[in-house]
């Protein structure tokens, strides 16, 4: 019997994105924040960016409160030429339209998975012609996660008597 071939889908892949890459390491979560239906419309995207960017950062609850009721949404969220969402500074969350969108599952683990998907070609208005052009052809990626390891290294409990950690926790179960 051979493995059935997994279905690839067009969606709005939302993922953080930092540069330098190295300060994705700090989130302690999957790059991959969500995904969705390619139905679902720009604007909608552009109302549940801020929603995620607040819920899924690491912020505290009075930055919460200034970016919720002080700031302007312009300032966190940004479209750009090619229909694209970002929302936050560095790191920030990414949306867009990806194609081929698929799920590997790998047979060492049960919570081991590679989603694959194909970026989409940019275009950049040529400044004297104003023109389209093709500045960056599609291109392939992946994430590669190991769900148990950043699920078990993010558990962070607040107590009366400080911070346990899932190390505590493993070291010396109830």
């Amino acid at each position: 019997m051979s493995a059935r071939k997994p279905k690839r889908r067009n969606a709005w892949l939302i993922t953080w994105e930092a540069v330098p890459s190295y300060r994705l390491k700090d989130i302690g979560r999957p790059r991959v924040v969500a995904i969705l239906k390619p139905q679902i419309s720009s604007t909608t995207i552009a109302k549940v960016l801020p929603i995620l960017f607040m819920s899924e950062s690491r912020l505290t609850f009075s930055e919460k409160i200034d970016i919720a009721f002080f700031r302007q949404q312009k300032y966190l969220l940004h479209k750009d030429f090619n229909g694209r969402l970002s929302c936050g500074r560095n790191p920030y969350l990414w949306a867009r339209l990806v194609k081929d969108l698929y799920v590997d599952s790998h047979s060492d683990a049960w919570d081991h998975q590679t989603l694959h998907w194909i970026e989409l070609s940019r275009h950049e208005e040529d400044p004297e012609t104003l023109r389209h052009f093709e500045a960056y052809p599609e291109y392939s990626c992946s994430e590669n996660v190991r769900f148990e390891e950043i699920w078990d290294g993010a558990i962070q409990i607040e107590n009366g008597y400080g911070l346990l950690t899932n190390l505590l926790a493993t070291r010396w179960p109830l």
